[in-house]
C-alpha cells in the first residue's frame, strides 16, 4: 500500500516503482497542483536522519534550475528516512514511442525550425528527476528487411545482469516499471490493432525524419543547459526523453544516478551506473565523465533511431563492453541505404571511442544537426 501522504503531498496513485524508488502522482496540498513525487529507495534500511537530510539538501539546490527542455524539480524532503523529490508531472510519450511509425500520427505537421541555440553557463550540481514511462514491446528482427523500432527497445537495469537480454522488458535503468503509459495523447493503439512491422523505408519518411531532427535539436538544448551548469546526465536513453502533446521534449532523470552512486549508504560498492547499451567507453572503464559521455549516448540513440538497431549488440554485458571498447560499429548507411547522410555522419562522430574525437559540446552537435 502506498503512503497516504509524503510531506505536504497527498499521494493519488502509483506511477511506477523500481530499484531507485517509487514514483507517485501526488497533489500538493498547498497549491492544489499535481506533481510527480519520487520517493528514493535506500537499497536497504532507511538512511539515518542526517544522511537523508544531506541528500535532500543536495537535491534542493536543483530547484533553481529552469529550462523548457528539462523537467522541473520543485523541492526535496525526507519521509521516514527516505529522501523524496517533487517534480513537474509530464504527460506524454517516450522518444521511442513518439517516433514509432506504427502510431499513425506522422501525418501531423512537422515542428517549425528551432531558433539559434544560446546557453548561459554557470556552475552547479547534478539534477535528478522522475523516471519516465516505457511500454512493453517485442524484440525481433525479421530476415525480409523489415523490423520494428522495438528491436532496440530493451533497456535493462544496469544492476540486473539476468535481465540484460530479456525481450519486452518495460523497465528503465533503475528497473522502474511504469503503470499505463498510454494515458497521454497521442495514444498508441492496443497491441492487437498494431500494423505489421514497418519496412525500413518507413523510418526515412520525411515527416518522421522531421520529428527526429527536431527532437534531437531539443535534446541538444537540454544537454547544453545542464552541461553549462557543470552537470552530466550519465544515463541518457530514449526512455529518459519525454515528448508532450505539444511536441516539447523534456530531459528526465539526469543526475539522479550520480547522486545515488556517490552515496555509499545507497548504492553498493562497484555497481555501474547507467544503462549498458548507452554507456560511453570511459563510463565502462570507470573513468571521470564529462558532457562528452552524454554526447556518446546521444549518438547511440541517433544511430538506433535511424537504423533500427544499436551500434553494438551482444548477449552479455561483458561481450557488449568488449565491442564498445574494441570494435567499430557497422556503417549506419550500410544498414539504411537511404538514411540522411548528415545525420549519419553526426551519429558516427558522436560514438567515437575517444572523447577528444567526438563533438566537444552539445552546441556543436546542434550546429551540425542544423546544417
Amino acid at each position: 500500500m502506498p503512503p497516504k501522504a509524503i510531506g505536504p503531498y497527498r499521494v493519488l496513485e502509483t506511477l511506477g516503482s523500481g530499484g531507485a524508488g517509487t514514483v507517485y502522482r501526488a497533489l500538493d496540498r498547498r497549491s492544489n497542483d499535481e506533481v510527480a513525487l519520487k520517493l528514493l529507495s535506500t537499497g536497504g534500511p532507511s538512511l539515518d536522519d542526517r544522511a537523508a537530510r544531506r541528500l535532500a539538501r543536495e537535491f534542493e539546490t536543483l530547484a533553481d534550475l529552469a529550462h523548457p527542455n528539462v523537467v522541473k524539480v520543485f523541492e526535496a524532503g525526507v519521509h521516514a528516512g527516505q529522501p523524496y523529490l517533487a517534480m513537474e508531472l509530464i504527460e506524454g510519450l517516450t522518444l521511442r514511442h513518439y517516433l514509432d511509425v506504427s502510431f499513425n500520427d506522422l501525418h501531423t505537421p512537422t515542428p517549425s525550425s528551432r531558433f539559434p541555440l544560446t546557453i548561459r553557463r554557470t556552475a552547479d550540481d547534478d539534477f535528478g528527476s522522475v523516471d519516465s514511462p516505457d511500454e512493453e514491446e517485442d524484440d525481433e528482427v525479421e530476415d525480409d528487411g523489415t523490423f520494428g523500432l522495438n528491436a532496440f527497445a530493451e533497456e535493462a537495469p544496469s544492476e540486473d545482469l539476468a535481465s540484460f537480454h530479456g525481450a519486452g522488458d518495460d523497465s528503465d535503468s533503475d528497473g522502474m516499471r511504469v503503470v499505463d503509459p498510454r494515458r497521454a495523447a497521442p495514444r498508441a493503439p492496443p497491441p492487437a490493432s498494431r500494423p505489421a512491422t514497418p519496412k525500413l523505408a518507413d523510418l526515412n519518411r520525411p515527416e518522421r525524419m522531421g520529428k527526429l531532427k527536431d527532437a534531437m535539436l531539443q535534446v541538444c538544448e537540454a544537454l547544453a543547459y545542464i552541461h553549462g551548469h557543470g552537470l552530466v546526465h550519465r544515463d541518457l536513453k530514449p526512455s529518459n526523453i519525454m515528448v508532450d502533446d505539444d511536441r516539447q521534449v523534456r530531459l528526465m532523470d539526469f543526475g539522479l544516478a550520480k547522486f545515488l552512486a556517490d552515496d555509499a549508504g545507497i548504492t553498493a560498492d562497484g555497481k555501474l551506473v547507467g544503462t549498458y547499451r548507452y554507456m560511453a567507453p570511459e563510463q565502462i572503464l570507470g573513468e571521470p565523465l564529462d558532457g562528452r559521455s552524454d554526447l556518446y549516448s546521444l549518438g547511440v540513440i541517433l544511430y538506433e533511431l535511424m537504423s533500427g538497431r544499436p551500434p553494438f549488440d551482444a548477449k552479455t554485458p561483458h561481450e557488449l563492453w568488449r565491442q564498445v571498447l574494441e570494435t567499430e560499429p557497422p556503417p549506419l548507411l550500410a544498414l539504411n541505404l537511404h538514411g540522411d547522410p548528415q545525420l549519419a555522419r553526426v551519429a558516427h562522430r558522436l560514438i567515437r571511442k575517444e572523447p577528444d574525437d567526438r563533438f566537444q559540446t552539445a552546441e556543436e552537435v546542434y550546429e551540425a544537426l542544423s546544417e
